[in-house]
C-alpha cells in the first residue's frame, strides 16, 4: 500500500518551478454542485434531491457564503441553517461530500450576516494576530482584518476556531481570496514586510496543512492562476484549484479555459472547471452544454453559482434532452476517475503531467497520454483544430481513425464534441451501472483495450475514496494481457478494435456506455487473451 508524498522529478516551468502538486483524494475526481443564491440549509439539500431525483451522480457540495453569523468565526447562521449536524447526516448518507466557503478575514463591518463585528475581532487585534499592524481594510464581504498566516500563534488560534466547524462529514474548504484586497503589494507580517504573493502562500498552504491533518481525505478549493488576481496558491499546496468568478456565456468559457491552461503550464495539479460560471451572464442551453463538455475533460466538474444557481445552472431548467447530455458526462467523467487519478499521481510523482496543453489558440489539451480534447467555445460551426502528433488517433464517437497532425474540420452536434483516443490507448476505468450494458462490470476493476498494441504502463490505482493508492504493471503483448500484482479475477479486460467507437452520445435516461459492443478478454491462467477484430 503505498502513499507517497511530493519527490524529486521533472522542474516545472514558471510559477511551480522545483514544485510537484499535491495528491487529491479520488472521491474530489467527480461532480461537485452549489448554489449561491438561496444559501440555505432547505435549499442544499433540495439541491442535492434535484440532481438525484434525475439520476445524476453527486459527490460534493459546497456550502458557500453566508453560512456563518459573521466573518469569519465559523458558527452556524442557524436561521439559515437550523440543524446543520442533520444536513451533514444527509449528505453522509448519498454519499456527498461538504465543503465550507472560508477566507481568513475576521471582521468589524460586515454584510449579509446577522452579526457585524466578528466575537474575535478585538481578541486578534489586542494579540496582534493581524496583518498590517491591525489596520483594517475593505474587501467585498465588509470591513476588517487578515489573519497573520505567517504568525506560529495566530496560526494556532486559527485552527481552534476552525474546529468549531470542522467536524464529521466536513471534507474542506472553498478557500476564498480576501487577502487579495490588501492594500498595496506588500504586507507586514510577523516575520517582516514581505510580497502580498508570499503572504497568499501562507494562507494557503496553511489551510491545506491543517485541512489534510484534520481529514485525510479533505482538501481545499483554492485558486491557482486567476486573471482576477494572478497566481495564489503554491502549486504544492493547491488542493483542487478553482480559478475565480466567470460568466455563463462563450466569453466566460473562453476566459475560464485560458485560466485553468495558464495554471496547467505552471504545473498545477487538479483542477475544476465551474460550469455555467459565477456571476453575469447566465448560459444558454448551447453555452451550458459545450462548458459541461470542457468540464468533464478536467479534474473536477463543478457546478453552481449566483447567476441562476436554481434556473440555468440545473440541467432540467433547459430540457429532458440536457438532462440527459448531462447526465452522460457526469458519468463519463466519473467512469474515467482511475485513469485521471494515476495522471494526476504520476504528475505529484515528477513525471508526465495530468495534462498537457496542445494549443492555447484552439482551446485544446491531451487528458493524460491517451485523450485528446478540443473545446468548442462558440456557436459557429464547423470547428477545425489539429491532432496531436503520434497518433494515430480516433474519433471517440464514431471510431473513425485520422493522423497525428492531422489536421480536422467538422460540425459537431450538441450532443458531441471534440473527443479522440490514441490508438493503442490503456484505460483504467470505474463505470457507472447505470446503463444495463455495464452491470455485468460491477465490483471489478476494467481495464478498456483500444486497438490494442504492444505496450507497458503502470497504473497507480486508487484503493478507496482517498489518497491511497497501489502500482500495478499492466504488459500487453503478442496478444495477451498481464496484469501483476493484481488477481486477475477483480479485472475485467474490455477490447475495443480500431474503427470502432468508444461510446455513442447518451441515450435517453443512460449514462456512458463503455460495455456496449465490446470484446471481453478471456481469462487464462495469470493473463488475458485479446480477442481478434470481429
Amino acid at each position: 500500500m503505498l502513499l507517497l508524498s511530493a519527490c524529486g522529478g521533472a522542474e516545472r516551468d514558471g510559477e511551480g518551478k522545483g514544485e510537484n502538486p499535491p495528491l487529491v483524494p479520488y472521491w474530489a475526481l467527480g461532480h461537485i454542485v452549489w448554489e449561491d443564491s438561496i444559501n440555505t440549509q432547505e435549499a442544499a439539500q433540495n439541491l442535492i434531491a434535484g440532481y438525484l431525483e434525475h439520476r445524476i451522480p453527486v459527490d460534493g457540495i459546497i456550502i458557500d457564503s453566508p453560512w456563518e453569523m459573521s466573518y469569519n468565526d465559523f458558527n452556524w447562521d442557524t436561521a439559515r441553517y437550523p440543524r446543520p449536524d442533520s444536513m451533514l447526516r444527509y449528505f453522509m448518507r448519498k454519499g456527498v461530500h461538504t465543503l465550507l466557503w472560508m477566507t481568513g478575514n475576521i471582521n468589524k463591518e460586515s454584510r449579509d450576516v446577522p452579526v457585524q463585528k466578528a466575537p474575535t475581532y478585538d481578541e486578534v487585534i489586542e494579540k496582534g494576530y493581524a496583518v498590517n499592524h491591525g489596520e483594517p481594510y475593505r474587501w467585498w464581504k465588509g470591513t476588517g482584518v487578515q489573519l497573520d498566516f505567517t504568525n506560529p500563534a495566530a496560526c494556532a488560534w486559527w485552527d481552534r476556531q476552525l474546529d468549531k466547524a470542522f467536524v464529521k462529514g466536513i471534507y474542506g474548504w472553498k478557500t476564498d481570496q480576501g487577502e487579495q484586497q490588501l492594500p498595496g503589494d506588500t504586507v507586514m507580517t510577523h516575520i517582516g514586510p514581505i510580497p502580498k504573493r508570499e503572504f497568499k502562500k501562507y494562507y494557503y498552504g496553511h489551510m491545506y496543512d491543517y485541512t489534510v491533518r484534520k481529514n485525510p481525505e479533505g482538501i481545499i478549493l483554492a485558486r491557482p492562476y486567476s486573471h482576477q488576481g494572478g497566481f495564489a496558491a503554491p502549486v504544492d499546496k493547491g488542493g483542487v484549484g478553482w480559478c475565480g468568478d466567470f460568466s455563463g456565456n462563450w466569453r466566460g468559457l473562453k476566459k475560464q479555459i485560458n485560466n485553468i491552461y495558464v495554471s496547467v503550464k505552471a504545473g498545477y495539479g487538479a483542477i475544476a472547471c465551474e460550469i455555467g460560471g459565477f456571476y453575469g451572464a447566465r448560459s444558454t442551453k448551447e453555452q451550458f452544454i459545450r462548458y459541461a463538455q470542457f468540464a468533464a475533460m478536467v479534474a473536477m466538474m463543478d457546478n453552481g453559482g449566483a447567476n441562476g444557481a436554481f434556473t440555468h445552472h440545473l440541467p432540467w431548467y433547459h430540457d429532458e434532452e440536457t438532462v440527459d447530455i448531462y447526465r452522460g458526462l457526469v458519468m463519463m467523467h466519473r467512469a474515467l476517475r482511475p485513469y485521471l487519478f494515476s495522471a494526476l499521481v504520476e504528475d505529484h510523482l515528477g513525471g508526465e503531467p495530468w495534462m498537457r496543453v496542445v494549443s492555447m489558440e484552439e482551446e485544446s489539451h491531451l487528458l493524460g497520454p491517451d485523450l485528446f480534447f478540443k473545446a468548442i467555445t462558440g456557436d459557429t460551426m464547423p470547428v477545425s483544430f489539429t491532432l496531436p502528433e503520434g497518433g494515430p488517433w480516433y474519433d471517440w464517437w464514431s471510431g473513425e481513425e485520422h493522423a497525428g497532425g492531422e489536421r480536422i474540420t467538422r460540425t459537431y452536434p450538441l450532443e458531441e464534441s471534440p473527443l479522440f483516443i490514441r490508438g493503442g490507448a490503456m484505460i483504467a476505468l470505474d463505470p457507472e451501472e447505470d446503463c444495463p450494458e455495464n452491470r455485468p462490470l460491477a465490483g471489478h476493476k476494467v481495464l478498456l483495450l483500444y486497438a490494442p498494441a504492444d505496450r507497458e504502463e503502470v497504473f497507480h490505482m486508487p484503493l478507496g475514496q482517498g489518497r491511497e493508492y497501489k502500482d500495478v504493471r499492466i504488459l500487453c503483448r503478442d496478444g495477451r494481457v498481464t496484469i501483476d500484482k493484481e488477481a486477475p479475477d477483480e479485472w475485467i479486460v474490455l477490447v475495443k478494435h480500431a474503427g470502432q467507437p468508444v461510446a455513442s452520445p447518451p441515450a435517453p435516461h443512460c449514462g456512458f456506455d463503455v460495455a456496449g459492443n465490446a470484446q471481453i478478454a478471456t481469462k487464462k491462467d495469470d493473463h488475458f487473451l485479446i480477442p481478434s477484430s470481429r
